[in-house]
């Protein structure tokens, strides 16, 4: 355990932050609409004597916790926690399985904030101890576009004092719990939807002359795009074009005169996702017209790729090393999920690691985005330990 952090800090804090994190986990909200969840963040500040901001963004909230001798406008280190839950209806059987119907925290995003706030409660008792003033940012809306992160970053969030480098964890079922892992540079990929309407002649499927199926001009599409993509995508950028719903509403021998295609594209690389983008388009402009039916494509952008500032992940790697042990980091490899902490990415240097919460003993081991996603609570006490072991380094 770090020299700066005793263990009768951690013991009596622990029990209330795993109270924290399932009071939140039933009580999960929508993005952009965490308005109790703010009001909760807000109260435990408050309690501990924690000066912040709320409203940042409509659900946000942003803390300081000064440097015992810092300067004025000491530029600060920002820990990060995102508040929003998604709609999918919790399975697990537990006391504290959410009382919200169809709503779930089953991204983590209760064990982040309720890590955020017991190492915000540490720092503050610890303030003497802290190199530069850190900011504490509580992010609402991290599942759904345009990100709350774009949101926070227009509202000012890396300003008054500015921001020198972000941190943030998430939980990664597919560790152990008492691990975390960390990955320096490219780590996450950037996301758009593609969302695509084909307009065709419906008709009977015995007289093909007499209708355009929009079926077959969707297929032709995605075909041509896919194999557009293979063929010109650099070869040292990851990407995947994945379509994922193909709906046109015909029946054996009934034609719909309507298809609609939803997918999503991820790249690590700006210039080729612009590029891809267009490909995108030309296609479907093209087939329009040797078809004779209409292909009204929209994207909807997502968020950037993600990067790990090297020498920052370099320093944050030794430090939890030393925290933890070096057995315990352990090195990531390329995700192509995404994630709107690569917003701040683009703006400042950036570490964002993950923590391990599986238990395969107690069965803990669905992923996240799952309907019994569910953590081993030990993984708190790593998560506290990590980020006050970041802030006072």
């Amino acid at each position: 355990m770090n020299s700066n952090l005793k263990r009768n800090d951690l013991t009596a804090l622990l029990e209330q932050v795993k109270l924290w994190r399932r009071h939140l986990h039933m009580h999960p909200e929508p993005s952009f609409k965490e308005y109790a969840t703010m009001e909760f963040v807000c109260e435990v500040l408050a309690q501990n004597g924690i000066s912040f901001q709320k409203g940042v963004a409509n659900t946000g909230v942003v803390a300081l916790i000064s440097a015992a001798h810092h300067k004025e406008n000491q530029a600060c280190l920002a820990l990060r926690a995102d508040l929003d839950a998604l709609p999918i209806q919790e399975a697990n059987e537990v006391s504290y399985k959410s009382q919200v119907p169809g709503w779930m925290h089953a991204c983590g995003h209760d064990v982040h904030t309720s890590i955020l706030l017991g190492t915000a409660v540490l720092l503050q008792q610890h303030r003497e101890q802290l190199p530069r003033p850190i900011k504490l940012i509580f992010q609402p809306g991290e599942e759904q576009n345009p990100g709350g992160a774009s949101l926070m970053i227009k509202a000012g969030v890396l300003e008054n004092p500015s921001v020198e480098e972000l941190i943030a964890l998430h939980v990664y079922p597919e560790m152990e719990v008492g691990k975390v892992g960390l990955r320096s540079g490219l780590y996450m990929a950037s996301s758009d939807e593609i969302h695509v309407e084909i307009i065709g002649v419906g008709g009977h499927g015995a007289l093909p002359d007499r209708f355009i199926n929009p079926i077959d001009v969707g297929m032709a599409w995605m075909q041509s795009c896919k194999r557009l993509f293979e063929e010109q995508c650099p070869a040292a950028v990851p990407q995947v074009l994945t379509f994922g719903r193909f709906e046109a509403l015909g029946s054996t021998n009934v034609v719909s005169s309507i298809a609609t295609i939803k997918g999503t594209f991820r790249t690590m690389d700006e210039t080729w996702r612009s590029q891809a983008k267009a490909i995108l388009q030309a296609e479907a402009l093209d087939l329009s017209k040797k078809m004779n039916a209409q292909i009204n494509l929209t994207i909807s952008e997502g968020y950037p790729y993600l990067k790990n500032d090297m020498e920052l992940t370099g320093r944050v790697q030794a430090i939890l090393g030393k925290e933890l042990g070096n057995s315990n980091v352990e090195e990531l490899a390329l995700r192509m999920t995404a994630e709107d902490f690569a917003y701040y990415s683009h703006h400042r240097p950036v570490c964002f690691f993950r923590l391990g919460t599986g238990n395969i003993s107690k069965g803990l081991t669905h992923a996240v985005h799952h309907p019994q996603f569910d953590i081993d609570e030990n993984a708190l006490e790593v998560g506290i330990r990590s980020m006050f072991a970041i802030a006072v380094s």
